[in-house]
């Protein structure tokens, strides 16, 4: 899809990330680590702490999708640690899916680690979420290490999974 426009959020465009935060969370509950409630009760420096973080973390590119005036997908890469990228926040609107904004966010992660010279992206996904499982698969990414708990107390796992780049 061509019309398909990546940006690089800037903390002033915090509020436009948490509409868009909250409503991947809302969305789809049983996909990220964190949940709704948890994040509705954000403050605005906490919301705008989570495009710009410091806190000893170099490099972040939080990324939204638009098509035309319309913000319609969201993701992040972070290097925690030196040589890879980790995938996290990665949410595409339901009326967008299977329409290459999932992988228009991925192209940018990618290009942006290899910008970095890293050899990796890493990111986790439901193992019940077929759609993103096949999407990651098909961008190359294969499974890596054992299933983990979506988050505390979750019946869900998530398997991590990897992108060699070099």
């Amino acid at each position: 899809m061509s019309n398909i426009k990546i940006h690089q959020f800037t903390e002033s465009d915090w509020a436009t990330y948490k509409s868009i935060r909250l409503a991947s969370l809302n969305d789809s509950p049983e996909s990220f680590g964190s949940t709704y409630e948890r994040e509705a009760a954000f403050s605005i420096d906490e919301w705008k702490s989570r495009i710009n973080p410091g806190n000893g973390i170099a490099h972040v590119l939080p990324l939204v999708a638009k098509i035309e005036q319309a913000s319609v997908g969201l993701a992040s890469g972070v290097v925690h640690e030196p040589d890879c990228v980790h995938v996290y926040q990665m949410w595409v609107s339901p009326e967008y899916r299977g329409r290459g904004v999932g992988q228009a966010l991925l192209n940018q992660i990618r290009s942006w680690a290899q910008e970095l010279q890293l050899s990796s992206l890493f990111l986790a996904v439901t193992t019940t979420n077929i759609a993103a499982i096949n999407m990651y698969t098909s961008f190359g990414f294969v499974p890596y290490g054992e299933l983990e708990p979506l988050r505390k107390g979750s019946q869900l796992t998530v398997q991590s999974m990897v992108l060699k780049l070099k």
